[in-house]
């Protein structure tokens, strides 16, 4: 009954002729969610981050309700297939809150390694996600990052959007890093040979000139966007 009534749900459903994903997993399957700003401050045993600003998680809440996943306002898609072109989505009562994507070309994977950003067809398009991420944090509106597991990509806009709100307000110290890593290892299908790769990362950005001096090189991001998200993100900036 439950299986049918997700079906029904989306029937008739497409976006710009792109189905749309159920993952009818989503009814037994861990969603891997957690809201970002309240899961680092539970690591690090200190309210320094908002809560409902950014949320979390896997892909399995495509098709259910968007409960599931803190009521997002917008979903970003890390996972999307140009290939496959299917579009993650979750129910509000009224309407349907549908993932965006800005990859047209390929699978975006493997963001926590700053090499791979030396590739246009990677970077591009995730400094689009992320532009557009700040843009509505900005804007107040609750944003949802997921990819397949909810947790390399989503790993990486995560650890990017808590250090760059951190070292604008001079806290990125290696107490936060360790904390950007204990977010990402409370992912249940995390490997122990993939340990230590957000802290890694962030500490590679640190090495190279810091986290928004990379945020502005690679991805020209006004600083005054930069600014105002961190600020949304801080509890107090």
């Amino acid at each position: 009954m439950i299986m049918a009534w997700a079906k029904f749900k989306s029937l008739g459903e497409e976006d710009n002729e792109q189905p749309l994903a159920i993952r009818y997993e989503g009814f037994y399957h861990d969603m891997n969610h957690r809201d970002l700003g309240q899961s680092i401050n539970n690591c690090l045993e200190e309210d320094i981050f908002k809560k409902d600003v950014v949320h979390r998680s896997a892909v399995w809440f495509s098709g259910w309700s968007c409960s599931k996943v803190g009521d997002p306002d917008v979903i970003f898609s890390l996972n999307y297939s140009p290939i496959k072109k299917e579009r993650f989505f979750c129910h509000e009562p009224e309407e349907k809150i549908i993932g965006k994507f800005f990859n047209d070309e390929i699978v975006l994977n493997d963001l926590e390694f700053i090499s791979n950003w030396e590739n246009e067809k990677i970077r591009i398009p995730t400094c689009l996600f992320y532009e557009n991420i700040l843009l509505d944090i900005v804007a107040e509106k609750k944003v949802l990052i997921h990819c397949d597991a909810g947790r390399d990509r989503t790993g990486a806009i995560s650890a990017l959007l808590i250090a760059m709100a951190s070292e604008k307000a001079g806290l990125l110290d290696e107490r936060m890093i360790n904390a950007i890593e204990c977010d990402y290892r409370k992912t249940e299908s995390l490997i122990e040979d993939k340990y230590g790769r957000m802290s890694n990362f962030i500490r590679n950005l640190i090495n190279g000139g810091g986290v928004n001096e990379f945020l502005t090189q690679k991805c020209n991001l006004p600083t005054n966007i930069i600014s105002k998200a961190s600020e949304r993100i801080l509890s107090s900036f």
